[in-house]
């Protein structure tokens, strides 16, 4: 018994560091935002020095994310909602040219067919899903014959990459990422 109550402290002092392994960052405080590595600038995907955008901060379905997440965010549609104009979606990290080299080499995978790893690279370590609304007169664009162009929100669906604004707690712009 008194050997077990030895490792109270121990335990107690692990559970305070956390499950984290090491080198890999801990999740920002409610507010807080992160930004992407130093040879990772967030930029949009029409630059083609792009590196890639990281998630900045983090949110729940349930929760608005108003308070949390601003800025540039790339994601996957989980669901939208035209009615409510409502977006679930699973944050992604995604990375283009040295940077999508580089991430895909940190995560151990390989080049690809489709410019995989070499032209571009998706990270998506979190299976959290988020909602947000779409802010009225939000710009949206979807790839039409290689071209973004504008569109509502029914031509959005289930499984696209979005590149999107959020200000104000509400989607502002939203752009369709093609991926070859």
């Amino acid at each position: 018994m008194r050997r077990h109550l030895s490792l109270v402290p121990f335990l107690l002092l692990l559970a305070a560091c956390g499950s984290q392994t090491a080198g890999t960052p801990s999740a920002p405080a409610p507010g807080a935002s992160t930004t992407a590595p130093a040879a990772a600038p967030t930029t949009g995907p029409a630059d083609p020095a792009a590196t890639a955008t990281a998630p900045t901060a983090t949110a729940t379905a349930t929760v608005s994310p108003a308070a949390t997440v601003s800025g540039p965010q790339y994601a996957f549609i989980n669901k939208i909602d035209p009615a409510s104009r409502e977006l679930t979606y699973d944050l992604v990290e995604y990375f283009v040219g040295e940077a999508a080299v580089q991430a895909c080499a940190d995560d151990g995978e390989k080049p690809a067919e489709n410019d995989w790893c070499v032209g571009y690279y998706i990270r998506n370590n979190n299976p959290k899903l988020r909602t947000v609304k779409f802010a009225p007169g939000a710009a949206i664009r979807v790839v039409d014959l290689g071209e973004l162009k504008k569109a509502d929100l029914g031509r959005l669906e289930g499984g696209m990459l979005l590149r999107f604004r959020i200000e104000g707690g509400s989607i502002t712009e939203a752009d369709q990422v093609y991926l070859s």
